[in-house]
């Protein structure tokens, strides 16, 4: 088919045009059973943006391919095709109906419908004509004779092609062997249903000639897959003729150019079969033969075609070699398959006919279709009308629009030149209140540090003048050699008082240098070990007894009897002891009596500690920043303002924890601890 004979696509659609090469090829397909090779070429298509009529188009050669398979039921897609032709018919896509109605005599052939895939054919061919495609159209023409074999139409057959092949001008190289070959097989079945050898031996002759031009018409037109069935089909003509010699070198051509294995394999096995028929063991090719008609399937898709050679064989070879009985069950076995392939004729036959009666119904209802689709067009057009006016106003809405957007985005642009303007000023002055904020973090821990730093330092430094007045008064009574035994006693017991000063504000200031590690997460060195927070929690109660009792607090412990906790002992212990004073400095300041109660619980591979007291609580303002190092509101009266910071320290840094406090005036305080468990308990 030549580029002139494409359908014109509409231009500028590159993609839809570039999908027209790939149709053509599959326009080109002679018959359903090549249309499988073509797979690649189907999954292209369907990859591709399509046209309506190509989409329709695309999914008939899809129908086609499926007819081909013999794993699809026939009577499956008989409706789907019909609806695909009904639907291109309505739409007026002439070449998508073309591959419906391909599609349809697909169907209709292997259903036997043989009268219906004639006129399939026909309405095929047609369409292509009017679609100004000679050489699609004689295709169809052409595909007639495979339709007239399957019948077994064999008389009318060889008359169509003889009349097709007197006209090569109009046949293609592909078309001109299928007709040849379509002939051969027409001589062939006429020559194994004539009884008479004498009467058979012309089309004998006749078959074997037309196979051997087809052999040489593909090799001269390089037809590789024709090549291949003209091999084979020369080796069982040879092989039914008797010519052993010339059925094994056609079958050696076989196999050294196209394999062993393939839909040809079942028909060489015969072949073979037959050659050793000719010019061999008698007795063992009689059993072979026997054998192979004996593990026939008939159902196979060449199953009836080689069982009927088969037949022909063993009825010949039996009356040859003296097994009459054998060949009469043979010549029985053709005849009963005879009649079952016409009783299959009549059935289809019946179906044809009942489609002809229905055709006027059909033309009918086309006429509807084709009535409807005028009064759909006109519809369509005054539709077109009343969207290009809808279009042209929403044109001009458009250039309204984007006007105003331009203006909204010019907007948006200064918008977002100050916001960023705005974000750098901001960020500056961020920067500068966080560096304020250090600053008096650092100054409020240092005037922290500093005064906790100078009681005891203070101390310190009176001890230490009181020790050195007294120095001086031992040494200038010793000069004057004045000094008395009661003198040297009190200077004594002066110096005692001192250094026990001295020795009690360096165990302060010891124990401040303690709590400021504690601020750094790392309290202690002690190595983390696995122990029983609630036994360290009783313990640590049994240690604020006799202070709580003083103060008439009561303590609740709500713990289970095993709480298993892996960390740190020493620095569970100093949470709980600030917790403890937090309370008694703060809590409970000015006034006797109170409660406390700690539940401690497993749950979420955590530990869970609430500490709740009934105490003044915190005042909103001063809630937020507890957690702070020296923040308190009673600097130099109850507390540094370390203890709660310590705690915060002690769980999130050193323990991995979380700490969490809710408070309010009057309603008391509740610190609330997460402590990774770290593990199953021993």
């Amino acid at each position: 088919m030549s580029a002139s004979e494409t359908r014109p696509v509409a231009a500028g659609d590159g993609e839809v045009a570039a999908a027209e090469p790939l149709l053509q090829l599959l326009r080109a397909c002679l018959m359903a059973h090549e249309m499988p090779q073509h797979a690649a070429t189907l999954r292209q298509l369907a990859a591709r943006r399509l046209n309506g009529s190509q989409a329709l188009e695309l999914e008939g050669f899809a129908l086609v391919a499926r007819a081909a398979d013999p794993a699809c039921a026939a009577d499956a897609l008989l409706l789907p095709a019909r609806a695909l032709q009904l639907r291109a018919q309505t739409e007026q896509h002439p070449l998508a109906q073309a591959a419906a109605l391909r599609a349809l005599h697909a169907v209709q052939t292997r259903l036997r419908l043989h009268h219906a895939a004639l006129d399939s054919l026909a309405r095929a061919a047609e369409l292509y004509a009017r679609c100004a495609l000679p050489r699609l159209a004689a295709q169809m023409r052409a595909a007639r004779c495979r339709v007239l074999l399957g019948a077994e139409m064999y008389p009318e057959l060889l008359q169509f092609c003889a009349a097709a092949l007197a006209r090569p001008d109009e046949l293609s190289p592909a078309i001109d062997v299928m007709l040849l070959d379509s002939a051969a097989s027409g001589a062939y079945y006429l020559a194994l249903e004539e009884a008479d050898e004498d009467a058979a031996a012309p089309l004998w002759r006749d078959c074997l000639a037309r196979r051997q031009l087809v052999l040489r018409r593909t090799r001269e037109y390089g037809l590789a897959a024709q090549e291949c069935l003209a091999l084979l089909n020369l080796a069982v003509v040879s092989a039914s003729c008797g010519q052993a010699g010339a059925c094994r070198d056609h079958l050696g051509q076989l196999h050294a150019k196209f394999g062993r294995d393939g839909y040809w394999t079942p028909w060489a096995t015969l072949s073979a079969l037959l050659a050793d028929c000719a010019d061999g063991d008698p007795a063992r090719a009689w059993a072979a033969l026997r054998a192979y008609e004996a593990g026939l399937d008939a159902d196979t898709p060449h199953g009836p075609r080689l069982r009927e050679i088969t037949l022909h064989a063993l009825r010949r070879y039996g009356r040859r070699w003296g097994h009459m009985e054998a060949a009469l069950q043979a010549a029985i076995g053709q005849v009963a398959a005879e009649r079952g392939q016409k009783r299959a004729l009549c059935a289809a036959l019946g179906e044809t006919l009942s489609a002809v009666m229905e055709r006027p119904q059909l033309l009918h209802q086309n006429a509807l279709l084709a009535q409807h689709g005028t009064v759909l067009e006109n519809s369509l057009m005054q539709r077109n009308q009343e969207l290009g006016e809808a279009l042209a106003t929403l044109r001009r809405e458009v250039a309204v629009r984007q006007a105003a957007e331009q203006a909204l985005q010019a907007a948006h642009d200064r918008l977002e030149q100050q916001v960023r303007e705005r974000t750098d000023a901001l960020g500056h002055a961020m920067r500068a209140l966080m560096q304020q904020e250090k600053q008096l973090g650092l100054s409020r821990m240092v005037v922290g540090m500093a005064h906790e730093l100078n009681t005891p330092l203070g101390n310190a430094r009176v001890a230490a003048s009181a020790v050195t007045a007294q120095a001086e008064a031992l040494r200038r009574g010793l000069d004057a050699g004045r000094l008395r035994r009661s003198e040297v006693a009190g200077l004594l017991a002066s110096v005692t008082v001192g250094g026990a000063l001295v020795a009690r504000a360096r165990g302060q200031i010891g124990g401040l240098v303690e709590r400021f590690k504690g601020l750094a997460g790392q309290p202690t060195h002690e190595p983390a070990s696995r122990f029983d927070l609630a036994e360290r929690l009783r313990h640590c109660a049994g240690v604020w007894e006799q202070g709580l009792r003083a103060r008439a607090v009561t303590l609740t412990l709500a713990l289970p009897e095993r709480l298993w906790l892996h960390g740190y002992p020493d620095a569970c212990q100093q949470v709980f002891q600030h917790l403890m004073d937090n309370c008694l400095l703060h809590a409970f300041a000015g006034r006797a009596g109170g409660a406390i109660v700690v539940e401690a619980r497993a749950a979420d591979d955590a530990i869970h500690i609430d500490w709740r007291d009934d105490g003044v609580g915190i005042a909103p303002e001063h809630v937020s920043r507890v957690f702070e190092p020296f923040y308190t509101t009673q600097l130099g009266l109850t507390g540094a303002g370390l203890g709660l910071a310590s705690v915060h320290s002690m769980v999130v840094g050193l323990m991995r924890g979380q700490v969490a406090l809710d408070s309010a005036p009057r309603r008391g305080t509740r610190v609330s601890l997460s402590l990774p468990s770290g593990g199953d308990a021993p």
